[in-house]
């Protein structure tokens, strides 16, 4: 491949990433990688500190003692534009849930009632952060989960379905950024099921120690190269 080949596909990469930005995008993160990985790849896709950002965190197979290993330095789980929401929906780390001006937490139940709380209350929470900021600027909403893998053993994939799609059509309506944590080979059935919900998977693996990152865009005739995170 040439420079002149190589500089036009960095250029289309590019182009592509501030068209989603733009208009609001879903990505979905895949690989069989460690947790530490995941958890970088969510700081990375969050944001830098310095950026003004409303960042959502729902955990599903993490304790709340995680949370700061999920977001940017300087980033704490009680900022003001700070959400974390818990499987069971519970347990909520956030400056407006605390002041009694955010989303309150459902019941918690089992079984679908429990994803259907997850739901809820993600999509509760956009809306209230929304109105707080009279709307969002395009990609100054983030919002990560982790992981899918726990709720597909917990649910069965109409279900998980049916939970990202509500999401991400929030996300996308505030031309918001979600990525979703998927941490399984990239070829696996669930990955095959899912992706076409996305704009977008980010398969993830850890060559000689490092994470490594590469992309697939619906429509590209292959992925792009392997680079680091």
């Amino acid at each position: 491949m040439s420079d002149e080949d190589i500089d036009v596909s960095m250029q289309a990469f590019r182009d592509k990433l501030e068209n989603m930005k733009q208009l609001g995008c879903a990505l979905l993160l895949t690989g069989n990688v460690s947790e530490e990985v995941s958890r970088e790849m969510s700081r990375k896709l969050f944001g830098e500190a310095v950026m003004p950002r409303t960042r959502v965190l729902a955990l599903a197979d993490q304790q709340a003692e995680a949370v700061p290993e999920f977001l940017p330095g300087d980033v704490g789980p009680d900022d003001e534009d700070v959400y974390v929401t818990e499987y069971d929906c519970s347990c909520r780390t956030a400056t407006a849930a605390s002041d009694g001006t955010g989303p309150q937490a459902g019941p918690t139940g089992s079984g679908r009632d429990r994803l259907d709380d997850l739901r809820a209350d993600l999509c509760d929470t956009l809306a209230t952060a929304k109105i707080a900021h009279s709307g969002f600027r395009p990609a100054e909403l983030r919002l990560s989960v982790f992981s899918l893998s726990y709720l597909l053993n917990h649910h069965d994939v109409a279900a998980v379905e049916r939970f990202v799609s509500a999401t991400t059509d929030h996300v996308r309506g505030a031309s918001g950024m979600a990525h979703f944590h998927l941490p399984v080979a990239d070829d696996a059935r669930p990955v095959q099921r899912l992706a076409p919900l996305f704009d977008a998977r980010v398969e993830l693996r850890e060559k000689h120690g490092h994470p490594e990152q590469r992309w697939h865009f619906p429509g590209w005739d292959a992925p792009t190269n392997w680079a680091g995170l």
